[in-house]
Order: structure tokens, then sequence, then C-alpha cells
């Protein structure tokens, strides 16, 4: 009798596992089988404009002809995930059904930081993550502007930071305009005071203020952060002693100064 109890006390773990795997195959079997019948999307615009809405994604996915219906077993999330991030507005996306038979698209947009104007009057934006967005009629958001001696193109599977190491060196790039962008983007007092980046003929980065169209010479800005320091300095003490709106040009490219040209 005591040799018959371990046995039995096998069989019971083995019959509770059998049980318990039959049951997750049948229910397996049971969500394959069910009907989509509704389709969710939730889209994470990171609290800025909207450059694509639930109608729009929609409306891609029928036209592809890759809108979710039918049994489970035939959705292809992965293929409607490569669709969807291939919109320069869409930074991440996941698509996952739930055993209710809905299925969630969950979208994560772009944002945008910069609005860019090239050489070639080619119009679109560099996002937060340095992707770049084209630009579309229906969804506008303001935005600082770079323009000028700026020759690199558009292209939807670009990300300037990601790039950044195949350019030659010594040339403007998309990345450096990113690098100042964000730098003014996450700065409120910049943000408010620096409406366009440009870019001269001698790839030397110039600033313009909303101050009077104040013109602020930063060079080549390889030490930009220093330099923004130094303008918040200027705007922030200056204004004590001197007329800010005499200036006409603020100088930062010598290291350490700051200097004014008047009107």
């Amino acid at each position: 009798m005591k040799k018959l109890k371990p046995i039995l006390y096998l069989l019971s773990i083995l019959l509770f596992f059998g049980g318990v795997i039959w049951t997750l195959k049948f229910a397996h079997r049971q969500h394959s089988e069910r009907i989509t019948d509704q389709v969710r999307v939730f889209i994470d615009t990171q609290n800025g404009a909207v450059f694509i809405t639930e109608d729009e994604i929609i409306e891609k996915l029928s036209a592809a002809k890759l809108h979710p219906e039918g049994q489970i077993v035939n959705l292809n999330t992965h293929a409607i995930e490569n669709f969807l991030i291939q919109n320069s507005a869409i930074q991440k996306v996941n698509v996952f059904t739930q055993i209710s038979g809905e299925v969630d698209i969950r979208v994560l947009q772009r944002q945008p930081i910069v609005r860019i104007e090239n050489a070639q009057r080619q119009h679109f934006l560099i996002g937060s993550d340095g992707g770049l967005m084209a630009i579309t009629p229906n969804h506008t958001a303001r935005l600082i502007v770079a323009n000028g001696n700026i020759f690199e193109s558009f292209h939807p599977d670009k990300n300037v930071v990601e790039s950044a190491i195949d350019v030659p060196s010594g040339r403007v790039t998309l990345y450096k305009i990113y690098q100042l962008a964000t730098y003014i983007h996450n700065d409120e007092f910049l943000n408010a005071l620096i409406s366009q980046i440009y870019v001269n003929s001698r790839n030397e980065f110039e600033l313009v203020s909303n101050v009077r169209n104040q013109i602020i010479l930063l060079g080549n800005a390889e030490n930009f952060q220093d330099q923004f320091r130094r303008l918040h300095h200027f705007y922030h003490h200056a204004i004590r002693k001197v007329d800010i709106n005499a200036y006409r040009i603020i100088n930062l490219k010598f290291d350490n100064q700051l200097i004014g040209t008047r009107i």
C-alpha cells in the first residue's frame, strides 16, 4: 500500500497538468476561431499636435486590404505593424488581439520639433526621435523653421540620429539642426525667443529672434550649449543695463564672448 501512494501521487500530478494543457489548447482553439468584430485604435500624440487619426489608420488598412476581419487565426498582426510603421507620422505601433475578440492597434505618434525647407524647396519635419516626417495638409503645428543651405532630402525611413555617422565631416547636416532644435524646443525661454534656424553660404548657423528679428550668430555651433547659456545670461541680465532692442546682431561665435552690433 505504501508503494502505491507515490504512484497515485505521480498520476494525480500528470492528470492535473494534462488537464491544464488540454484546457489551454481548447482555449487557444476557441480564441483562434473567434471572429474579430471590433477594431480599437489608440493614438498617443505625446500631448502634441495630431498628425494621424483613427479614421486615417482604418482607411489606410482598408485600402491595403489589411483591415482586421474574419477569424483571429488568419489575422497577421506583424503585417499590419510593418505596414503602419511605414507612415512617417508613426514612431511605434503594436497590434494584438484580446480574448474577447477585439483587435487593438496602439500607435505612438512621432512628435515634430522642427520644420525643414531644404535647398531644393522640399518641406518636411524632424521628430523628437530624429525620424523624418512628411508634411500633411490637414495637420499643422507651430514649429521653429530651418532653411538655407540644407541639401539633405526627405526619406520616410531616415533617422538623422542613426545616419549622422554616414555624413562627411565638415558638412552641415540635419543632425546638427536636430540638435539645435531639440535644445531650443526643450528650453521654455529659447522656444519663445527663436523662430528660425538659417544655414548661410559658409555653412554657419544663424538664429532669427522674435525680438525685432535680431540675428544670433552661432558659427559652426560646435559648442552650442555654452553659446545658449551666454545668450540666456545676456537677455536676463543685460536688459537691466542696456536696450536689447537696439541690437541688430548678437555674435556668439567666439569662446566666452558675446558681441552685440547695434542697429
